[in-house]
């Protein structure tokens, strides 16, 4: 072989062995990098186990906690629940006025414009003439005018507990009717939250009738002697004028009295007793 044969041939082994070095090096920094990699990564993941680890487990609420706080919603839904109880006339004669019996109740839901029967079980040919079926029609109940004041609830609850009370229970006046609240006779049913009018316009609301029983030249006289609640209304004029118109289901001066004989003759016992 000759020698030009020969240096080719060492020439292109040394090449052959540079180009497999070469690629032997690029492999292994290749695959030292991808070592590097899966360490920081490895060593990042353990970084966040570690932080995650360090971070304290939240707090469970303690049993006597949830205790109280279920027994502060029981009470506070029960309250609620006897509060809207403590509007309903169901309670007042359930609980504190037990002489007040059904009839009372009828008198409240009974329609205005038919037949009913008052306090006392007597017939009133249009419930209406009752301000009980006039009011509750317009949906009040008891609490839209008897509003307790704490010196009534006090006095009426002791009379409850020690049976000290009449049966029927008496009949009040306007008069008797504001004594706790401090008021005027008149403004316990003139005012924004019942009849918002003064009395110069009540006058001239009644002044086609033939007798204006709102003229109020009879001071003695307030709402109360001619609007009954729980039985029948009494056109008082009727005492002293004949041409009085008297409305359906009312009562004449002299029938009201009948009636307030019959079942009133203590009322004014009991009142001068307290």
């Amino acid at each position: 072989m000759s020698d030009e044969k020969v240096e080719a041939r060492e020439e292109l082994g040394s090449s052959v062995e540079v180009a497999e070095e070469a690629a032997g090096e690029t492999v292994v920094e290749a695959a030292e990098e991808d070592g590097g990699a899966r360490d920081a990564a490895d060593s990042g993941g353990g970084n966040a186990d570690h932080e995650e680890g360090d971070k304290p487990a939240p707090k469970k609420p303690s049993r006597k906690k949830v205790i109280i706080g279920a027994v502060i919603a029981v009470i506070a839904v029960l309250g609620f629940g006897f509060y809207q109880w403590h509007e309903t006339p169901e309670f007042c004669t359930a609980i504190c006025h037990t002489p007040m019996n059904d009839v009372y109740r009828q008198t409240l839901y009974a329609n205005p414009y038919e037949a009913s029967v008052d306090k006392w079980g007597n017939e009133v040919k249009k419930a209406d003439a009752m301000l009980a079926s006039k009011h509750g029609a317009m949906g009040k109940r008891c609490m839209a005018c008897h509003v307790p004041a704490i010196e009534e609830q006090v006095t009426e609850g002791i009379e409850w507990i020690t049976g000290n009370y009449y049966n029927p229970l008496s009949e009040r006046d306007l008069a008797r009717l504001v004594f706790y609240r401090h008021a005027g006779e008149t403004e316990f049913c003139l005012n924004k939250g019942c009849h918002n009018i003064t009395q110069s316009g009540l006058t001239e609301e009644t002044a086609n009738m033939s007798r204006n029983p709102h003229s109020w030249h009879h001071s003695e006289y307030t709402c109360s002697d001619c609007h009954k609640a729980h039985r029948a209304s009494v056109m008082i004029c009727t005492q002293c004028h004949d041409d009085v118109d008297v409305p359906d289901g009312w009562l004449t001066a002299e029938e009201a009295k009948n009636l307030e004989t019959q079942y009133m003759s203590w009322n004014e016992e009991q009142f001068l007793k307290a």
